[in-house]
């Protein structure tokens, strides 16, 4: 029995040591072809990244500014090259603007010396969803005004983060005077103006969350907002004009160069505005109201209250008697996960500080998210006295729920500035 042991242990040993051997033998041969697999990777890339840049020569770098003959303040370009056999200027990007946020898109941009972009590409990226296979290609003989790109549905901050950067690439040429800003049209200009004179249209990106309308007598076209907080109408003519009419109430019109012209408009132009917006208008005011009640004591009577020129998240403004004195009360649709809207209702006392808040649903698509962690009850009753000098966006904070997060910041922003306006 002792010698069958020995043998086992023998035969064991033996066997452990042919393995040892073999594992050795692998990586004796596998190293040098690793070696040489990296080796060959390397040449290929440092042939490929000077078949790419050519004898030019580095006008920006980066990594060492006071080495550089350019002058650029946006953090997105990393270097800038000039080439003058190919009559064009080359750019690295770095932007994470993503949705990622922490795995930066890296491009590679080219930009004739006439201003007009000759190729974009996606060097690296951590983006978790795939552009349209037509969104780089769209960028080619495109000017600084980028009049001809638009963003793609379903990765609206992949696609506005890469335009944005190019942006910066094009300012940074500009900029440094090595050729002159393509000009906008008026169209353009008031398109991007949506995001500044109406926020509550837009969503974090800037990108507008609505249905296009089409437009009647002088409107040329609009937008209908996905969170039923109003529309935004073009008008044309020998001016062209945007104009905005809220569910609050109010229209204000807007010129190319951003200035609030309602007080000369027209009075027919107004009122044809008004009568489109409420044509293509839904009343969800029972819903809010029904919503609100639950929040309040019995008996409480609810008046609904305009706020004219208010064009944020906030869908419905109210005074609220009660037996103890007037409340005021508020509903806002932000954008939330996947560009959704929330629904979000808050109660406001006389000093302004928060005395009830209420969510429909804090995270939505709950059944297929569930990487966050949130205590709901607690969640809520931290909002409970907040006023817009104590509120700093922190107690918004859903851990691993990004967008919940932004949104109930938004909205509660957006519920003070309207408690602000309604008071006076």
């Amino acid at each position: 029995m002792k010698n069958t042991l020995m043998r086992s242990a023998l035969c064991l040993l033996l066997l452990l040591a042919l393995m040892a051997g073999l594992v050795y033998g692998a990586n004796g041969v596998a190293a040098p072809i690793v070696a040489e697999n990296e080796r060959l990777a390397a040449e290929a890339a440092a042939a490929a990244e000077k078949a790419l840049l050519g004898d030019s020569v580095m006008l920006y770098d980066r990594a060492d500014p006071a080495a550089s003959t350019l002058t650029v303040t946006a953090d997105t370009v990393q270097s800038v090259y000039r080439d003058e056999s190919k009559q064009s200027y080359l750019l690295r990007l770095s932007t994470f603007e993503g949705y990622t946020k922490d795995v930066p898109i890296e491009l590679t941009l080219v930009v004739d010396f006439e201003g007009k972009i000759v190729s974009l590409a996606v060097e690296s990226s951590g983006e978790t969803k795939e552009l349209s296979e037509d969104f780089l290609p769209s960028f080619a003989g495109q000017d600084s005004t980028l009049a001809g790109v638009e963003l793609v549905a379903g990765v609206t901050f992949s696609s506005s983060a890469i335009r944005n950067a190019v942006n910066d690439g094009f300012n940074a040429l500009i900029e440094n005077g090595l050729f002159a800003a393509a000009e906008k049209s008026d169209e353009q200009l008031l398109r991007e103006l949506l995001a500044v004179v109406y926020p509550g249209l837009v969503n974090k990106a800037g990108v507008v969350q609505g249905e296009e309308l089409a437009g009647a007598g002088s409107v040329t076209s609009g937008y209908k907002a996905a969170n039923g907080s109003g529309f935004a109408w073009f008008v044309g003519g020998e001016k062209e004009l945007l104009a905005v009419s809220t569910t609050l109430g109010g229209v204000k019109l807007y010129d190319a160069a951003g200035e609030d012209v309602t007080a000369s408009a027209d009075a027919a132009l107004l009122d044809e505005i008004r009568s489109l917006s409420e044509a293509n208008a839904e009343d969800f005011s029972a819903e809010t109201e029904k919503n609100l009640a639950k929040m309040l004591e019995e008996g409480a009577a609810l008046t609904a209250a305009e706020i004219p020129g208010l064009c944020s998240t906030v869908v419905g403004a109210y005074t609220v008697e009660t037996a103890e004195g007037t409340l005021y009360a508020f509903a806002a649709h932000p954008y939330g996960y996947s560009n959704e809207p929330m629904e979000l209702y808050y109660v406001l006392d006389e000093s302004g500080a928060i005395t009830a808040f209420r969510a429909k649903e804090l995270i939505l698509y709950s059944e297929y998210f569930s990487n966050y962690t949130l205590d709901e009850p607690s969640y809520k009753e931290g909002f409970l006295g907040l006023t817009a000098e104590s509120f700093n966006g922190e107690q918004a904070l859903i851990a691993g729920a990004t967008m919940s997060t932004d949104a109930v910041d938004t909205a509660t922003r957006d519920v003070f500035e309207a408690f602000g306006l309604l008071k006076g």
